[in-house]
């Protein structure tokens, strides 16, 4: 009962503040709107944050269709999407699965910096009819911020320490272009404050009265929070496998490097803006610098960007490959193939090698890596319904392994006793 209260408490503890403010400041609407600006900002922020430490998927593999798009998912981290298993980078968050960062990632480039401009804007060319940094506009602000971080630093534990539910849950209640609108009747207050030849002060209060009353009425009977569900998980087999194949870590940073330069699969969205933003900023630089400093700089200032920018990329694609398949390990048993990732302590796929109709190897600039031994190794499944990509190439493929050659003849020899000893069987 006692934390059911507290809860309720925190739920409207910028409410409580917005209504201090109708009753202290003379330009009460104003200072409202400014406060549930800033619980807005901080409600976006903390779901961006439950979504990364949201529960695993259920209801589906991601490694099975149906799967996101018919054509699989081409972001800049696509081989994150099909991964099972969590991860638990410090004592105090919850086991993270890593599929959940894409929004979450993808949401904060694509909310915070709209955000940043929106409030900056605003910020510049507002014209309050008060003094902010003196009493009571100070004190009331003040107060409103310590209520922010206390209302949402108090939901994203409770959240942390819940059944908490998958990331598809939580994302349709994210309204990332709140923070933007809000700017709206925030400077729709001040142009009248500004131009109107009467004192609206009255009229604002009696608004400002009725918006603190109806959201504290809505913040009392809201719902609770849903809850989690079973994740999905791919059981790993009994018995002891008869050979193991790793990967070989020096092939999957040279692979990753390459990649992150120039993407094998898909130029999607977020590859070609990525890319054109690096560019773009490339050449700002070496303008800037050669507007201020003369051509010197501005060739040195362009081809400093252009190594910074590189080495971005270079780096964001060692790390997503890493991550991706730096910790695989393709155990076979007898009747089936394996796909584990030790990182994440979790079955990544499997197939039965009866339903394996061919192995092959690709040694290519980005399937096997030049200055390497390594290739990958690719298998010919028959029990795919849709050969989605990056899905399919994720889940019929061996990356970068050691000793490519030996290990598509030993999958191959094993296929095909499989299929003998299956057709003995029927």
């Amino acid at each position: 009962m006692a934390s059911n209260i507290f809860r309720r408490a925190t739920a409207l503890s910028v409410d409580f503040v917005a209504l201090a403010a109708v009753l202290l400041h003379p330009f009460s609407l104003y200072v409202v709107l400014l406060l549930y600006w800033m619980d807005l900002l901080g409600g976006t922020t903390r779901r961006f944050c439950q979504t990364v430490v949201a529960a695993p998927r259920e209801e589906n593999s991601p490694t099975e269709p149906p799967a996101m798009r018919r054509n699989g998912d081409p972001n800049p981290f696509r081989f994150f999407t099909p991964k099972l298993g969590t991860v638990q980078p410090v004592g105090w968050l919850p086991p993270i699965a890593v599929h959940n960062l894409k929004p979450a990632v993808v949401g904060l480039f694509t909310a915070v910096p709209l955000t940043v401009v929106a409030v900056g804007l605003a910020a510049t060319s507002l014209a309050p009819p008060f003094a902010v940094r003196v009493w009571p506009t100070v004190g009331i602000l003040t107060a409103g911020g310590l209520a922010v971080l206390v209302k949402h630093g108090w939901a994203f534990r409770q959240f942390v320490r819940s059944e908490r539910p998958p990331a598809k849950q939580i994302l349709p209640g994210l309204r990332w272009l709140g923070p933007i609108l809000m700017t709206l009747p925030v400077v729709g207050i001040d142009t009248v404050h500004a131009g109107a030849d009467f004192d609206p002060s009255a009229g604002f209060t009696a608004v400002a009265v009725l918006l603190v009353v109806g959201r504290i009425a809505y913040e009392t009977r809201r719902d609770e929070p849903p809850t989690g569900a079973d994740p999905f998980e791919l059981s790993m087999p009994s018995g002891r496998p008869v050979e193991r194949f790793q990967a070989d870590q020096r092939a999957v940073r040279i692979a990753g490097m390459l990649d992150g330069v120039v993407p094998r699969i898909e130029w999607e969205l977020l590859n070609v803006i990525s890319r054109v933003a690096a560019l773009f900023s490339v050449v700002v630089v070496g303008f800037v610098a050669g507007s201020a400093l003369g051509p010197t700089a501005g060739v040195v200032g362009t081809g400093v960007a252009l190594v910074a920018a590189v080495a971005g990329f270079v780096s964001m694609g060692i790390a997503h490959f890493e991550l991706a398949f730096g910790a695989m390990e393709y155990r076979l048993y007898d009747d089936e193939l394996v796909a584990y990732d030790a990182r994440l302590d979790a079955v990544q796929w499997r197939v039965p090698l009866e339903a394996i109709r061919t192995v092959s190897v690709e040694q290519g600039l980005w399937t096997g890596p030049p200055g390497t031994d390594a290739a990958t190794v690719t298998l010919n499944r028959t029990d795919l319904a849709v050969d989605q990509s990056p899905y399919g190439f994720y889940r019929q493929s061996l990356p970068y392994v050691k000793d490519p050659e030996r290990i598509a003849d030993r999958l191959q020899r094993a296929t095909t006793a499989a299929e003998k000893q299956h057709s003995n069987k029927t």
